[in-house]
Protein backbone atom coordinates (compact mmCIF):
# COMPACT_ATOMS: atom_id res chain seq x y z
CA UNK A 1 0.00 0.00 0.00
CA UNK A 2 0.70 3.93 -0.58
CA UNK A 3 2.25 5.99 2.32
CA UNK A 4 -1.07 7.66 1.23
CA UNK A 5 -3.70 5.97 0.22
CA UNK A 6 -8.23 5.66 0.10
CA UNK A 7 -9.88 3.36 0.57
CA UNK A 8 -14.37 2.53 1.07
CA UNK A 9 -14.89 1.60 4.50
CA UNK A 10 -17.22 0.83 7.32
CA UNK A 11 -15.73 0.92 10.98
CA UNK A 12 -16.95 -1.97 12.42
CA UNK A 13 -14.60 -2.09 15.98
CA UNK A 14 -13.08 0.78 17.99
CA UNK A 15 -10.61 -0.07 20.57
CA UNK A 16 -8.51 2.02 23.33
CA UNK A 17 -4.71 2.21 22.34
CA UNK A 18 -2.94 4.04 25.19
CA UNK A 19 -4.41 6.68 27.19
CA UNK A 20 -5.22 8.79 24.32
CA UNK A 21 -5.14 6.97 21.13
CA UNK A 22 -8.05 4.48 19.47
CA UNK A 23 -7.91 1.78 17.16
CA UNK A 24 -10.27 0.76 14.18
CA UNK A 25 -11.29 -2.30 13.05
CA UNK A 26 -12.08 -0.95 9.03
CA UNK A 27 -13.85 -3.42 7.01
CA UNK A 28 -13.45 -2.82 3.21
CA UNK A 29 -14.81 -4.40 0.05
CA UNK A 30 -11.00 -4.69 -1.70
CA UNK A 31 -8.99 -5.24 1.17
CA UNK A 32 -10.58 -6.96 4.39
CA UNK A 33 -10.29 -5.62 7.66
CA UNK A 34 -7.49 -3.16 7.96
CA UNK A 35 -6.47 -2.04 11.69
CA UNK A 36 -6.39 1.53 11.67
CA UNK A 37 -4.59 4.15 14.30
CA UNK A 38 -6.43 7.42 15.06
CA UNK A 39 -4.00 9.32 16.93
CA UNK A 40 -5.74 11.62 19.77
CA UNK A 41 -9.42 9.80 19.38
CA UNK A 42 -10.07 9.71 23.15
CA UNK A 43 -8.95 13.52 23.84
CA UNK A 44 -8.34 15.56 21.32
CA UNK A 45 -10.89 17.38 19.79
CA UNK A 46 -9.62 18.31 16.47
CA UNK A 47 -8.45 14.40 16.01
CA UNK A 48 -10.47 13.14 13.20
CA UNK A 49 -13.63 11.15 14.08
CA UNK A 50 -14.78 7.75 12.83
CA UNK A 51 -17.34 6.60 15.12
CA UNK A 52 -18.22 3.11 15.42
CA UNK A 53 -20.64 1.80 12.02
CA UNK A 54 -20.02 5.27 10.05
CA UNK A 55 -19.49 4.34 6.70
CA UNK A 56 -17.44 6.81 3.91
CA UNK A 57 -13.58 7.15 2.34
CA UNK A 58 -11.04 6.84 4.52
CA UNK A 59 -8.04 8.68 3.76
CA UNK A 60 -4.73 6.57 4.83
CA UNK A 61 -1.26 7.18 5.75
CA UNK A 62 1.60 3.95 6.26
CA UNK A 63 4.90 4.89 7.36
CA UNK A 64 6.10 2.37 4.93
CA UNK A 65 4.72 -1.24 3.54
CA UNK A 66 3.63 -3.66 6.14
CA UNK A 67 3.78 -1.03 8.50
CA UNK A 68 0.68 0.24 11.11
CA UNK A 69 -1.99 2.52 9.04
CA UNK A 70 -3.51 5.72 10.73
CA UNK A 71 -6.25 7.98 9.78
CA UNK A 72 -5.83 11.09 8.28
CA UNK A 73 -9.37 11.91 7.25
CA UNK A 74 -12.74 10.45 6.40
CA UNK A 75 -15.41 11.71 3.96
CA UNK A 76 -18.65 10.53 5.69
CA UNK A 77 -21.22 8.29 3.70
CA UNK A 78 -23.29 6.84 6.66
CA UNK A 79 -23.12 7.41 10.12
CA UNK A 80 -25.61 4.88 11.36
CA UNK A 81 -25.83 6.63 14.78
CA UNK A 82 -29.53 5.40 15.15
CA UNK A 83 -28.24 1.70 15.77
CA UNK A 84 -26.77 3.00 19.36
CA UNK A 85 -30.20 4.36 20.14
CA UNK A 86 -31.67 0.75 20.47
CA UNK A 87 -30.42 -2.17 22.72
CA UNK A 88 -31.42 -4.57 20.29
CA UNK A 89 -29.89 -2.95 17.22
CA UNK A 90 -26.47 -2.55 19.19
CA UNK A 91 -26.81 -6.31 19.95
CA UNK A 92 -27.25 -7.48 16.04
CA UNK A 93 -24.53 -5.26 14.86
CA UNK A 94 -22.28 -6.48 17.67
CA UNK A 95 -23.37 -10.07 15.84
CA UNK A 96 -22.36 -9.09 12.60
CA UNK A 97 -19.17 -7.51 13.15
CA UNK A 98 -18.07 -10.38 15.73
CA UNK A 99 -19.15 -12.88 12.70
CA UNK A 100 -17.01 -10.88 10.24
CA UNK A 101 -14.19 -10.31 12.23
CA UNK A 102 -13.70 -14.41 13.78
CA UNK A 103 -14.46 -15.61 10.23
CA UNK A 104 -11.40 -13.40 8.92
CA UNK A 105 -12.69 -14.04 5.17
CA UNK A 106 -13.90 -10.77 3.69
CA UNK A 107 -14.76 -9.80 0.11
CA UNK A 108 -16.74 -7.06 -1.47
CA UNK A 109 -19.83 -9.55 -1.03
CA UNK A 110 -19.41 -9.16 3.25
CA UNK A 111 -19.05 -5.69 2.74
CA UNK A 112 -22.27 -5.20 1.05
CA UNK A 113 -24.25 -7.67 3.06
CA UNK A 114 -22.91 -5.99 6.33
CA UNK A 115 -23.65 -2.68 4.60
CA UNK A 116 -27.15 -3.85 3.72
CA UNK A 117 -28.19 -5.64 7.15
CA UNK A 118 -26.99 -2.08 9.19
CA UNK A 119 -29.20 -0.16 6.71
CA UNK A 120 -31.89 -2.28 7.24
CA UNK A 121 -31.57 -2.09 11.34
CA UNK A 122 -33.11 1.61 10.70
CA UNK A 123 -36.62 0.65 10.11
CA UNK A 124 -36.89 -3.29 10.30
CA UNK A 125 -37.57 -6.30 12.60
CA UNK A 126 -34.22 -7.04 14.21
CA UNK A 127 -35.04 -10.27 14.29
CA UNK A 128 -35.41 -10.74 10.46
CA UNK A 129 -32.12 -8.76 9.82
CA UNK A 130 -30.57 -10.97 12.57
CA UNK A 131 -31.96 -13.89 10.31
CA UNK A 132 -31.38 -12.83 6.94
CA UNK A 133 -27.84 -11.49 7.97
CA UNK A 134 -26.70 -15.19 9.27
CA UNK A 135 -28.28 -17.27 6.62
CA UNK A 136 -26.54 -15.28 3.73
CA UNK A 137 -23.47 -14.64 5.86
CA UNK A 138 -23.51 -18.42 6.38
CA UNK A 139 -24.04 -19.24 2.67
CA UNK A 140 -20.94 -17.14 1.63
CA UNK A 141 -18.84 -18.88 4.10
CA UNK A 142 -19.94 -22.08 2.81
CA UNK A 143 -21.37 -22.84 6.41
CA UNK A 144 -24.60 -23.50 5.73
CA UNK A 145 -26.38 -26.81 4.54
CA UNK A 146 -28.59 -27.45 1.37
CA UNK A 147 -32.21 -26.89 1.29
CA UNK A 148 -33.25 -28.98 -1.30
CA UNK A 149 -31.11 -32.02 -0.49
CA UNK A 150 -30.18 -33.35 2.96
CA UNK A 151 -25.88 -32.91 2.55
CA UNK A 152 -26.16 -36.21 4.55
CA UNK A 153 -27.14 -38.61 2.68
CA UNK A 154 -28.17 -36.81 -0.89
CA UNK A 155 -31.78 -37.16 -0.82
CA UNK A 156 -33.98 -34.91 -1.96
CA UNK A 157 -36.38 -33.32 0.79
CA UNK A 158 -39.99 -33.69 0.83
CA UNK A 159 -42.72 -30.92 0.16
CA UNK A 160 -44.17 -31.45 3.45
CA UNK A 161 -40.77 -32.80 5.72
CA UNK A 162 -39.70 -31.58 8.62
CA UNK A 163 -35.56 -31.29 9.00
CA UNK A 164 -33.43 -32.17 11.73
CA UNK A 165 -30.29 -31.58 12.83
CA UNK A 166 -26.70 -32.94 12.31
CA UNK A 167 -24.71 -32.08 15.35
CA UNK A 168 -21.62 -33.17 13.66
CA UNK A 169 -21.95 -31.20 10.34
CA UNK A 170 -23.54 -28.36 12.14
CA UNK A 171 -26.50 -27.82 9.18
CA UNK A 172 -30.15 -29.62 8.86
CA UNK A 173 -30.35 -32.72 7.46
CA UNK A 174 -33.50 -35.10 6.37
CA UNK A 175 -35.35 -36.57 9.24
CA UNK A 176 -33.30 -39.79 8.70
CA UNK A 177 -29.68 -38.54 9.29
CA UNK A 178 -31.39 -36.46 12.46
CA UNK A 179 -28.92 -36.56 15.36
CA UNK A 180 -30.67 -34.45 17.78
CA UNK A 181 -33.49 -36.16 18.51
CA UNK A 182 -35.37 -33.74 17.16
CA UNK A 183 -34.19 -31.07 19.36
CA UNK A 184 -33.71 -28.92 16.18
CA UNK A 185 -36.01 -29.07 13.49
CA UNK A 186 -36.81 -26.76 10.65
CA UNK A 187 -40.92 -26.83 9.06
CA UNK A 188 -41.08 -26.97 5.72
CA UNK A 189 -42.46 -22.94 5.56
CA UNK A 190 -39.86 -21.71 7.35
CA UNK A 191 -37.23 -23.72 5.43
CA UNK A 192 -38.91 -22.30 2.27
CA UNK A 193 -38.52 -19.17 3.79
CA UNK A 194 -34.55 -19.52 5.08
CA UNK A 195 -34.03 -20.70 1.44
CA UNK A 196 -35.83 -17.43 -0.36
CA UNK A 197 -34.02 -15.35 2.05
CA UNK A 198 -30.77 -16.91 -0.19
CA UNK A 199 -32.52 -15.83 -3.42
CA UNK A 200 -33.66 -12.55 -3.01
CA UNK A 201 -31.77 -8.85 -2.38
CA UNK A 202 -31.53 -8.21 0.92
CA UNK A 203 -34.57 -5.34 0.97
CA UNK A 204 -36.64 -7.79 -0.41
CA UNK A 205 -36.05 -10.38 2.21
CA UNK A 206 -37.41 -7.78 4.54
CA UNK A 207 -40.75 -7.52 2.59
CA UNK A 208 -41.30 -11.27 2.69
CA UNK A 209 -44.32 -11.72 4.52
CA UNK A 210 -43.52 -14.03 7.39
CA UNK A 211 -45.96 -13.93 10.66
CA UNK A 212 -44.91 -12.78 14.52
CA UNK A 213 -44.99 -16.30 15.84
CA UNK A 214 -42.96 -17.20 12.64
CA UNK A 215 -40.72 -14.69 13.15
CA UNK A 216 -39.64 -15.77 16.34
CA UNK A 217 -39.69 -19.52 15.54
CA UNK A 218 -36.96 -18.88 12.86
CA UNK A 219 -35.30 -16.42 14.89
CA UNK A 220 -34.48 -18.84 17.79
CA UNK A 221 -33.78 -21.07 15.15
CA UNK A 222 -31.09 -19.30 13.12
CA UNK A 223 -29.51 -18.72 16.88
CA UNK A 224 -29.08 -22.22 17.88
CA UNK A 225 -28.06 -23.50 14.76
CA UNK A 226 -25.53 -20.76 14.07
CA UNK A 227 -24.13 -21.85 17.52
CA UNK A 228 -23.09 -25.36 16.25
CA UNK A 229 -21.88 -23.86 12.49
CA UNK A 230 -20.08 -21.15 13.36
CA UNK A 231 -16.41 -22.52 13.98
CA UNK A 232 -15.64 -20.30 16.55
CA UNK A 233 -17.36 -19.40 20.15
CA UNK A 234 -18.97 -16.42 19.69
CA UNK A 235 -19.43 -13.69 22.71
CA UNK A 236 -22.56 -12.13 21.48
CA UNK A 237 -24.78 -15.24 21.38
CA UNK A 238 -23.43 -16.24 24.78
CA UNK A 239 -24.10 -12.74 26.26
CA UNK A 240 -28.08 -13.38 25.89
CA UNK A 241 -28.77 -9.76 25.00
CA UNK A 242 -30.02 -11.41 21.20
CA UNK A 243 -32.80 -14.16 22.93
Amino acid sequence: MDRDSKTLGIVIKVDKVRESDGLLSLLTPDDGILSVLVYGARKSLRAVKAPLYSEGTFSLYSKGEGKQLSLKDVDVIATHDYILEDLGRVSAAMLFSELIIKGRVCDSNIYRLYVDALDALEGGDCRKVVVTFVTRYMGLQGLSGDYSFCPQCGRPYRPDEILGFSASMAVAVCEDCDTMDKSLILPPNARAYLARILEVPFSRAMELGVSEAQTGRVYRYVLRALEYGFPLPLESLSSGLLI
